[in-house]
């Protein structure tokens, strides 16, 4: 089968020039997507990746991010919808790269790790967090480092004593140099989530060269932090061997996720927040990756109430790269 998004961004490929319309109408459809989604979880006992609505949304934020389209000014809804047929071209060429994101999650399903995690092609080589121990979450922030944003996150959990992941995109940690300090200064976990966030499904040998290899060794020479987690944009080409097998061979362990806060697209911190301790109730072993991104300024404060809830809640709080250690039957403070 081909690649998760070869198809359908070669589909996108061949359209008309991206136009106004098309944007609002990828947005439109995007926010019903997460509607759908967030009233599925009130009734809806499956995880994140067996939920109808979840691979349309992945789809719908690979096609606007990757032409910077993501409207930040609101929520838009369908009555807006003037052109029946526009929209539903667009909603078409989502729900095209949504069927091979489905066929790739159902992939993930099927083989949940069940031995040692080391950097691997295979199922070994990628962490979920439906293997994590009951009640035991990693925070994880995506896409920055972004300044204040990413050091007030870092104040929050620092303030309760607690640990999260940051997956950096080397290109921002070269430019907020200071702020990469003030990540690792507190003790928190540094992984790598490429050079500049393009998808990597569809990337030649030498562009892959470049996300990876010499955005671990940048990002390393920056820090003087050895690197062993990776996260690929947009979670997309883990059904690619090829890529599969360079990150392996660049010694990283491949971190997916089992809850996503869609943050990315919800600009209502309260919302974010009730959508995620929702899904925390619906997986395996209540546990698991929590996917935020600590670019956006809702981040900050929605992240700040999942904190206080997983304290109350009495759950356990550990970086990636710690909970993969006491898997790998290697004692951690952090998880006794």
């Amino acid at each position: 089968m081909k690649n998760i998004l070869t198809v359908a961004l070669g589909c996108l490929i061949c359209c008309n020039v991206w136009s106004n319309e098309q944007t609002k109408y990828a947005n439109i459809y995007a926010d019903s997507l997460i509607k759908q989604f967030d009233r599925s979880l009130e009734y809806f006992d499956g995880g994140l990746l067996e939920n109808p609505f979840y691979a349309k949304i992945l789809a719908a934020r690979i096609y606007l991010e990757t032409r910077n389209a993501v409207e930040k000014n609101g929520e838009f809804s369908l009555v807006e919808v003037l052109d029946s047929e526009a929209y539903a071209h667009v909603v078409k060429q989502i729900d095209l790269i949504a069927k091979n994101i489905k066929a790739y999650q159902a992939r993930i399903k099927q083989s949940e790790i069940k031995n040692l995690i080391y950097p691997s092609s295979g199922a070994n080589g990628n962490v979920t967090g439906n293997t994590f121990p009951y009640k035991v979450w990693s925070l994880t922030f995506d896409d920055g480092p972004r300044s204040q944003r990413t050091e007030k996150i870092v104040d929050n959990l620092y303030a309760r004593s607690l640990k999260a992941s940051f997956f950096m995109l080397t290109r921002k940690a070269k430019r907020y140099p200071k702020t990469v300090d003030y990540v690792l200064d507190a003790n928190m976990e540094l992984a790598l989530h490429s050079y500049s966030h393009p998808d990597l499904s569809k990337a030649s040998d030498k562009k892959l060269e470049y996300e990876i290899s010499q955005a671990k060794d940048d990002l390393q020479k920056l820090t003087g932090k050895k690197l062993t987690l990776f996260r690929l944009p947009y979670g997309a080409g883990m059904r690619k061997t090829d890529l599969r097998e360079k990150i392996a061979k660049d010694h990283l362990i491949h971190i997916f996720w089992n809850v996503d806060t869609l943050d990315w697209k919800d600009k209502d911190p309260v919302s974010i927040y009730q959508r995620t301790i929702k899904q925390m109730s619906r997986t395996p072993r209540k546990s698991g990756v929590i996917l935020f991104h600590d670019i956006h300024a809702q981040t900050v404060i929605a992240s700040e109430m999942v904190m206080d809830y997983l304290i109350e809640q009495n759950m356990t709080v550990c970086p990636v790269g710690v909970v993969i250690l006491h898997l790998n039957t290697i004692p951690q403070d952090c998880l006794k």
